[in-house]
């Protein structure tokens, strides 16, 4: 696996003539050295004596199932992560300074700022704050404005509730009424929904175990143009490549089709998915449903085959992201066992 700063994982090493584990998140990687910081504080292992790397769920907040005690800001991380574009930075006090001293380690925490520009996506040009970026709320938005007007955009903030409420979360809590003072317009919200990918599969572990008849399900790598189209993005559309960018930005990531099958022997895809794998976390993003097609289940199919398909790998939880007022969508996810665990913003000036 990849190694890199802001992931949790145990490590397996040789200390001596025995081997010991670091259980944590990844503070920093070289080229000969992983530094973990653990519950007992920052361990520095020599990457030639690492036995075994395995990224592990982020640190429950609570006891009860993973989906139901992972913390709202995690829950963001592991969102943010399945939606990345390439022109992505951290700002937080020390990475300025670093930048200002000529250095090029960076810190991965603090606010995150995404750009991508020739791909309309509020998720890719907006403004996530997840940690303390180490300087005034204030002086951090004016920062954020500046990065976005260095690049013609408009400045837009996702802010996030701790819970199914709508009281924001700590990191966001002072930000809120900073946003409105300076004439920033809060968008209808999104909602993200977790569920257990156990009871969503009902047992399935494969994407082809739970295909309805007459169709058949096919999981690639990359996406294909049939379902670039059907997202708004043909071939000719100008923000075709820096979409499908996007759409093959994360690490782990496919992308699963239903198909139909005709006497011909031609077939037409009915519907399809995306599906990102973080940090231990099945992201079920971007479905959609031939219209002519739509509440005959294949949309609700498409969505069990791919949390069936993380679930043969072990992943035990997964989420997706829903705009409020899609209530088809949240009752298709909601029918799957998930529920509503936390409400988010975006507010542009």
């Amino acid at each position: 696996m990849q190694l890199r700063p802001g992931i949790r994982v145990v490590l397996r090493y040789r200390d001596g003539e025995s081997a010991t584990d670091a259980l944590g998140t990844v503070e920093d990687v070289t080229d000969d050295t992983v530094t973990v910081r653990t519950k007992r504080g920052s361990t520095v292992v020599q990457r030639d004596a690492i036995l075994l790397a395995h990224e592990v769920p982020p640190a429950p907040v609570r006891t009860g199932l993973p989906h139901e005690v992972v913390s709202a800001v995690d829950l963001r991380r592991i969102s943010a992560a399945a939606w990345l574009p390439p022109e992505s930075t951290w700002l937080h006090s020390d990475n300025v300074r670093a930048e200002a001293e000529g250095a090029t380690d960076f810190v991965q925490t603090g606010w995150l700022l995404r750009s991508e520009p020739a791909a309309p996506s509020k998720r890719a040009n907006s403004t996530l704050p997840l940690d303390d970026p180490g300087m005034p709320a204030a002086q951090a938005l004016d920062a954020v404005e500046n990065w976005y007007t260095s690049r013609d955009a408009r400045p837009m903030v996702q802010i996030y509730s701790a819970d199914a409420s709508s009281a924001l979360t700590p990191a966001c809590a002072e930000l809120g009424p900073l946003l409105r003072e300076r004439g920033y317009e809060a968008m209808p919200p999104t909602l993200l929904l977790t569920g257990a990918t156990r009871e969503a599969a009902a047992g399935a572990t494969r994407a082809a175990d739970v295909a309805l008849p007459g169709l058949t399900i096919e999981v690639s790598d990359s996406p294909s143009a049939d379902y670039l189209a059907a997202l708004g993005y043909p071939a000719d559309h100008e923000g075709h490549e820096a979409f499908r960018r996007l759409l093959t930005s994360a690490e782990q990531v496919q992308f699963l089709t239903a198909w139909a099958h005709h006497p011909d022997g031609s077939r037409s895809p009915v519907s399809a998915c995306r599906l990102v794998e973080v940090s231990r976390w099945a992201v079920v993003t971007n479905l959609v449903t031939q219209p002519a097609l739509r509440r005959r289940g294949a949309g609700r199919a498409i969505v069990r085959a791919a949390i069936a398909t993380a679930a043969g790998r072990g992943v035990r939880s997964f989420l997706a992201e829903v705009e409020s007022d899609n209530t088809a969508s949240i009752a298709l996810f909601e029918s799957l066992g998930a529920a509503v665990a936390q409400r988010a913003w975006f507010a542009r000036r």
